[in-house]
């Protein structure tokens, strides 16, 4: 009788431990297929996740390349600002003094036996040159400031920025240790220095011409005025004199670096070319091509080109790798 008891508890306990195995079983079996659904949501989202990194980093290349357009743009801008008050500034006196002789000489009242014939021819030539070399200065400038203000905002068209853009694509999806950024194609100081500033130094120098035939010709004038009065055309020729000197000592001191393209680039100071320093810093690396090496302000012009040349044909460095 016990031992029937015995077996009968001990299979009633088999069984309540089986069914319990088998609960728990199951139940450890949903946890891990729920488990399984977790890690595939997590996942999901890891790769989510990724995909929002890899959006966030074409962003930043994105704003890096406007930055760079924009920077672009705004040199442009001022490029075109500089050039155009400088012609502004050279018509304005030339239309000044052309228009002061001509007033002068229309206005200007003198006996036929005032001084001599040869003085009096020489007071006429020297009205025509002034008015002359004035007068073209005057229309030069005015040409061609209104040809730069027309041409300057197309190398910031859309068609351009469109194409930088793309460009700059390329060369951050190629990009390798040492590449700089690309550079517009174009640019408002390739078509100064083709187009325009052969004409600008024309203009510069019959306004600089004018000038001296101006003192000559109030010389003259006083000779005519005062041929009465020696003393007095002494002194005004002398003063006209003393003004020339001083023209020319500005003139030296200020207007050669003006005109003289390879002289100016000796008043400018170049920083040395940065090393590359890898992403997100080479994106404000010196764009591709120009000088990068430091030279004193009146340092030698022939050193640096040679020094230029060195540092533009290091490798890495061409525009092929730069997706131009």
């Amino acid at each position: 009788m016990a031992a029937e008891l015995i077996d009968t508890a001990q299979a009633i306990l088999t069984a309540t431990d089986t069914a319990l195995s088998k609960a728990y079983r199951e139940e450890d079996r949903a946890w891990r297929k729920d488990d399984l659904g977790w890690r595939q949501v997590e996942r999901a989202f890891m790769q989510q996740q990724q995909a929002w990194r890899q959006e966030d980093l074409e962003q930043r290349q994105l704003e890096n390349a406007r930055a760079l357009w924009a920077r672009a743009v705004e040199k442009n801008r001022r490029d075109v600002e500089e050039r155009a008050e400088q012609l502004k500034a050279i018509s304005s006196l030339s239309a000044l003094i052309a228009g002061f002789v001509l007033t002068a000489f229309l206005q200007f009242d003198f006996a036929p036996s005032a001084s001599t014939e040869g003085v009096q021819m020489a007071f006429g030539v020297t009205i025509a040159i002034t008015v002359a070399l004035e007068a073209n200065a005057m229309m030069l400038c005015s040409l061609i400031h209104a040809s730069i203000l027309k041409i300057g905002r197309t190398y910031v068209s859309s068609q351009e920025e469109a194409d930088f853009m793309a460009r700059a694509r390329h060369w951050a999806a190629n990009y390798r240790p040492g590449d700089r950024p690309p550079a517009p194609r174009r640019n408002f100081q390739a078509h100064w220095a083709y187009a325009c500033e052969g004409q600008w130094r024309i203009a510069f120098l019959c306004f600089s011409l004018g000038i001296p035939v101006f003192f000559l010709n109030m010389a003259l004038a006083a000779w005519i005025k005062f041929d009465y009065s020696k003393k007095t055309a002494i002194s005004m020729t002398v003063i006209m004199g003393l003004a020339f000197a001083f023209y020319l000592v500005a003139q030296n001191r200020w207007s050669w670096h003006m005109v003289w393209a390879g002289r100016r680039e000796l008043m400018e100071e170049v920083l040395p070319q940065a090393p590359a320093c890898g992403m997100p810093w080479d994106w404000h690396r010196r764009p591709n091509g120009g000088p990068s090496t430091m030279h004193q302000r009146h340092g030698s012009l022939g050193g640096l080109e040679k020094r230029s040349s060195d540092t533009a044909a290091a490798p890495g460095q061409s525009d092929s790798e730069l997706g131009a």
